[in-house]
């Protein structure tokens, strides 16, 4: 855990005496950065400050004239706050005057200020109250809160709970939203957000909820009873009757006492003004009564926690305080451990030191814990497919005597390979492999060597214009291992070993001059097919794209080398006619005879190819 000794973060002025309530609403919508400038449309100037006897159109005609003259003080101060580009403390400025003595000037700038912070559902919320309040707003104004309506409706999502038990607590992102059924739809910003829902006598329920802009997103719940529960009862040391709030839900008035399920609870009370206690952590347990007694007193100032991600559980002084996200409170001045933690995240905890009557702001930014599970991917079983045109480098190596004149086409084919395999979350896999390999070449101008039959071994006939049409066909087998990285955009680099076996085919012509120079003759074509058995290793680079969670495709590069275990050669038991074939009605050939080819190799001992494919790859 990492600590550091003091935070520098936004403060706000003094709470004001006659406000408190209000002042403690405007804190709990303070947000970071304080130092963003105002960039975008002016503010509007603070008005002159209404006469008590004659308040302004658009204000409350029975307000109090004491509150009207402190609700402007308090938007001259968010008025300069602003000029500083204190955009954070100018909005508390604004919304504690508008609590005091809402007018038009002061909900424009809350609700311009709101958008710029980017808490689109509250600004969504305070330029919607702008032009129900206010219907005789300028014309530029009401256009201006028109379209940021507008445009703010793609950014703002809402939560549609449903099955909850009535009465139930809604707090969505560690915020209190009402009891269960709300009254008007539950806004948030775009975003991914925790929801609880509470009632006594049930489990909490607990879900987090991925909201797109201008969607609505559904949030079944299923509230189950208590099976294993205790009570707590709530008393305050001088019998005030605050209210009691638990895991940030009010539960009624001290002395209150009520069903808990079995577990931690961060407990605190709230009354009027900075009355109140910091929150302290009571067990329950199982099928006993807990007594706790709290001493309420002035709490002269006020935090809020911003942790990022925003899911992240804020802890006060070693207490779990809301069901993650964002805590607004008040405290005692003084110093305080401020902490925020994370599955998946390294833990912080910082030592903060909080002044009499103002507000501190203090952001908490987790790193992520490399040596989270989280973090692993779970491992899976997968099948593997790739096909691609597969090119011998140079050539298929054969036949033999190809030297000065002789001529090879490329020789190319096709190959195609299943891959069947376990792949560990951490990228590394293994398995087996399968394919079928097909390759062709034709050899022209070669030179090669015929032996009529029966004439001694110096008697050879040759041809400088021999032609070979050679093939390949086998089945490949083997096992591999791979390394994947990456999630949108995949890596994969694999390793692949076994025996290739198969069929080695060599279709020959040729013209001969005879070995007494006495002329020449063609040869008919002749076949052999040869067993071909290779040890084979490949190697394999891809790149591709993720579709959907079990689906890639990818475009890769494979390198293959064949090492001959039996090296096909030429069968020389193969007769053939060194003229034309003699007819049914000839008794004896009307040539020379038969003669043989050599038992030459007719593919290499080592062959290369390199192979461009597609794949297709699904992970169980």
């Amino acid at each position: 855990m990492r600590r550091s000794a003091s935070l520098v973060g936004d403060r706000t002025s003094e709470h004001p005496g006659s406000s408190r309530l209000g002042a403690l609403v405007a804190l709990a919508l303070v947000v970071l950065p304080a130092g963003r400038a105002w960039s975008q449309a002016p503010p509007r100037s603070p008005a002159p400050p209404p006469a008590p006897a004659a308040p302004p159109a658009d204000a409350p005609s029975n307000a109090d004239p004491a509150k009207k003259v402190e609700a402007k003080a308090h938007f001259e101060k968010g008025f300069s706050l602003l000029e500083q580009g204190a955009l954070a403390a100018a909005l508390a400025e604004f919304l504690i005057s508008r609590e005091l003595y809402p007018t038009r000037v002061a909900t424009f700038n809350a609700a311009t200020a709101l958008k710029k912070l980017q808490r689109f559902d509250e600004s969504l919320d305070m330029f919607e109250s702008l032009l129900r309040d206010f219907p005789t707003i300028p014309p530029e104004e009401r256009t201006e809160a028109q379209q940021a309506i507008a445009a703010m409706r793609e950014l703002v999502g809402t939560l549609d709970i449903k099955g909850a038990e009535p009465g139930a607590a809604i707090i969505v992102s560690g915020q209190t939203r009402g009891e269960y059924p709300p009254i008007s739809p539950l806004r948030v910003s775009a975003g991914t957000h925790v929801v609880r829902v509470l009632k006594e006598g049930f489990e909490p329920f607990e879900a987090k909820v991925d909201v797109a802009g201008g969607q609505t997103a559904a949030v079944p719940v299923k509230l189950r009873p208590m099976v294993d529960s205790g009570r707590l009862r709530v008393v305050e040391r001088g019998g005030r009757p605050l209210t009691v709030i638990v895991d940030g839900a009010e539960k009624g008035t001290a002395p209150w006492e009520g069903v808990l399920p079995v577990s931690n609870h961060a407990v605190s009370l709230r009354g009027k003004g900075r009355i109140g206690t910091a929150p302290v952590v009571v067990k329950i347990r199982s099928k006993q009564l807990s007594t706790l007694t709290l001493e309420a007193e002035e709490l002269d100032s006020a935090l809020r926690v911003a942790p990022e991600p925003m899911l992240a559980q804020v802890t006060i002084d070693g207490v779990p305080v809301g069901g993650g996200g964002q805590w607004v409170g008040e405290l005692k001045s003084g110093k305080h451990r401020v902490g925020a933690a994370l599955e998946g995240y390294l833990p912080e905890e910082r030592e903060i030191k909080l002044e009499r009557g103002l507000v501190l702001t203090v952001p908490i930014k987790l790193e992520v814990d490399p040596k989270s599970p989280m973090w692993r991917k779970p491992a899976h079983w997968l099948i593997d497919a790739d096909a691609g045109f597969v090119a011998a480098l140079p050539s298929l190596g054969g036949p033999a005597g190809c030297t000065d004149g002789c001529s090879r086409s490329l020789g190319a084919g096709a190959l195609g390979m299943l891959h069947a395999g376990y792949e560990l979350g951490n990228g590394f896999g293994f398995g087996l492999s399968a394919g079928y390999l097909f390759m062709t070449q034709s050899v022209t101008g070669r030179t090669e060597t015929l032996s009529p039959a029966g004439l001694g071994p110096d008697t050879v006939d040759k041809s400088k214009d021999a032609r070979d049409d050679l093939s390949l066909s086998a089945f490949l087998g083997g096992i591999h291992g791979s390394y994947r990285a990456g999630d949108k955009v995949p890596f994969l680099l694999r390793l692949g070993a076994g025996a290739l076996v198969g069929q080695a085919r060599d279709e020959r012509y040729g013209k001969f001059e005879l070995a007494n120079g006495a002329g020449s003759y063609d040869v008919d074509h002749a076949l052999t097919r040869a067993l071909a058995a290779y040890f084979y290793a490949d190697l394999a680079v891809r790149v591709g794209i993720r579709i959907g969670e079990h689906v890639d495709l990818s475009a890769g590069l494979q390198g293959l080398v064949m090492v001959a275990l039996s090296q096909p050669k030429w069968d020389s038991n193969i007769e053939l006619y060194t003229g034309k074939r003699p007819t049914k009605a000839q008794s004896t050939p009307p040539t020379d005879g038969v003669a043989t080819y050599k038992n030459d190799p007719i593919m290499g001992s080592v062959v290369f190819g390199l192979v461009p494919a597609l794949s297709f790859r699904y992970a169980f």
